[in-house]
């Protein structure tokens, strides 16, 4: 079977399991489970079980409704939801398995409901309207990203570089992918790439350029990081920053002596 095939067959029996169980209400298929054109060899199974009230926590616990479950070598409890499953061949399962009343707290894109015996597919198009990014307030992004690059680049300085590090190469640049975005068309013919919930998927996909030229930051010493990350920000925002927002870069180069 081709990746797809196998991927696809996957889905199919986890569905059919599923459904051989009385408790379980729905089966939604997330991320590029749902969206098969973003399918290869390194796609992991994202899933949302949704069970009637009171059973999910044993089929947390229980995993005899996986497929293939003897091959099963690792399965981590990462949230009171979900957990991760990796299979002798390496391929691994991310999912959450919920009480009826409990989905609701689940976010999505992509998504697709192939089991359905009460009102998950209604729940799920409201959850996914409900999952999108909620107004972009760019004053008060640019300030956090400011801010926080005066703080890492003084932890840096005081020594502590993997923190430095977090707060530049995660926390800054989180920001920084965010004003990229907004600023920028993607390549086209890439927009439905964009995955709303997380700034960094994909973005090497719909900014071959930008993504090529902020690994190249990244690799560099945690400050130099730093710096060269302001001055992107500045360069490719030319035109949308005011004189204020320049006025608040200044203070942040001039405390570091990067002017």
């Amino acid at each position: 079977m081709t990746t797809l095939e196998k991927f696809v067959d996957y889905s199919n029996r986890l569905r059919d399991s599923l459904a051989l169980r009385d408790e379980v209400l729905g089966l939604v298929l997330v991320g590029s489970t749902a969206d098969l054109a973003r399918v290869d060899e390194w796609s992991d199974h994202d899933f949302y079980v949704v069970t009637k009230d009171g059973h999910a926590e044993s089929m947390r616990q229980d995993l005899s409704w996986l497929p293939d479950q003897d091959s099963i070598v690792m399965r981590p409890r990462e949230t009171a939801h979900g957990l991760k499953v990796v299979y002798e061949d390496a391929s691994v399962l991310e999912f959450a398995v919920f009480d009826d009343h409990e989905l609701d707290q689940a976010g999505a894109n992509a998504y697709n409901v192939t089991l359905d015996r009460s009102n998950i597919t209604e729940r799920m198009a409201a959850i996914a309207e409900r999952s999108k990014p909620k107004g972009y307030d760019f004053d008060t992004e640019f300030e956090v990203f400011l801010g926080q690059m005066l703080i890492g680049i003084g932890r840096a300085r005081r020594g502590e570089t993997l923190i430095a590090g977090q707060f530049i190469r995660s926390y800054c640049l989180n920001r920084a992918l965010g004003f990229m975005r907004a600023w920028v068309k993607p390549l086209a013919g890439t927009e439905p790439k964009e995955d709303n919930l997380d700034r960094f998927r994909r973005f090497e996909q719909q900014y071959p350029e930008l993504g090529t030229e902020i690994e190249a930051i990244l690799q560099q010493p945690v400050e130099a990081a730093g710096k060269h990350l302001v001055d992107l920000v500045v360069r490719v925002g030319h035109g949308h920053l005011t004189d204020n927002h320049l006025s608040q870069v200044h203070v942040v180069r001039e405390r570091f002596g990067w002017i």
